[in-house]
């Protein structure tokens, strides 16, 4: 039997061993935080590569395994982070919708300040690392895209990533090392999150699971709604009593309208007989 040819690239992609000049060691490059906070960026990965990095310090036997994604860029926003260190969602836009009417019936546009979105030049500059780029300066050269991140092998083994696929990237600090990545998934968009995801292809589902039963958590929320329910169940309260006066009112005047008709009928009838006589 004849095998069936299939002109699909590989799925396992072939190592590339590279050379780092001095030590390599992932903890070398800090944490993201308000001082060092990184990039957030949006766009669809156009190809991939997979290296290994010795390093030229020959007590260092440990080896880094990386996957080497290139992007191509939609947008990207600054990531910020509160006093305590804590990441909080930068500003998307300058303006924002806010409600002025009842159970949102109407909106009104307010300013939100300057917005935290980056044109490409801007992230290339915040996530530059030269030493990467002259690491990965013959592999880079064959590839295509705006820009290329590291993404650490473990992490990419957890998910399935294929090119041609949206993904949404958190940088690690301002470095060209990827800190989380989320599949962009059109269908479930809405529970997909940017900020706080603490496992590689996290979303609002899991976090909302693990989260709830926890003290003071929803606390906003849960509040929010109970202002909502009240301001419902007094407009409708208002609104069956307008009912009712009208109800009534019209009830009452077609009872007295009846009892008239019978007075009238009782007089006519009295009048007639008494004619008669």
């Amino acid at each position: 039997m004849s095998r069936l040819y299939d002109n699909k690239p590989l799925d396992n992609l072939p190592v590339q061993n590279v050379k780092w000049n001095g030590a390599w060691s992932h903890l070398a490059f800090p944490k993201s935080s308000k001082e060092n906070p990184g990039v957030l960026c949006e766009g669809k990965v156009i190809s991939q590569a997979r290296i290994s990095i010795t390093s030229s310090d020959s007590s260092v036997t440990t080896k880094g395994r990386y996957f080497v994604l290139f992007l191509e860029i939609e947008k990207a926003h600054r990531r910020k982070f509160d006093e305590e260190g804590k990441e909080i969602e930068p500003n998307f836009s300058e303006t924002t919708k806010v409600s002025t009417g009842y159970l949102n019936s109407s909106y009104d546009v307010k300013s939100k300040g300057q917005t935290d979105k980056l044109s490409l030049g801007q992230v290339k500059s915040f996530i530059h690392n030269s030493n990467i780029e002259d690491m990965l300066k013959d592999l880079v050269t064959k590839s295509y895209g705006d820009l290329f991140l590291l993404f650490k092998e473990e992490d990419r083994e957890k998910i399935e990533l294929t090119n041609g696929m949206s993904v949404r990237i958190k940088t690690l600090g301002d470095s060209p090392i990827v800190e989380s990545l989320v599949i962009h998934d059109e269908v479930n968009l809405a529970v997909k999150n940017f900020v706080g995801d603490d496992k590689i292809g996290s979303n609002w589902t899991d976090k909302i699971m693990k989260m709830k039963g926890s003290s003071g958590v929803g606390k906003d929320n849960v509040e929010s709604s109970e202002v909502a329910e009240e301001e419902w169940v007094i407009r409708n309260t208002f609104t069956l009593s307008v009912w009712s006066k009208v109800c009534i009112h019209y009830f009452s005047c077609t009872y007295f309208r009846i009892k008239l008709k019978l007075l009238l009928y009782t007089i006519i009838h009295w009048n007639r007989q008494h004619i008669n006589k």
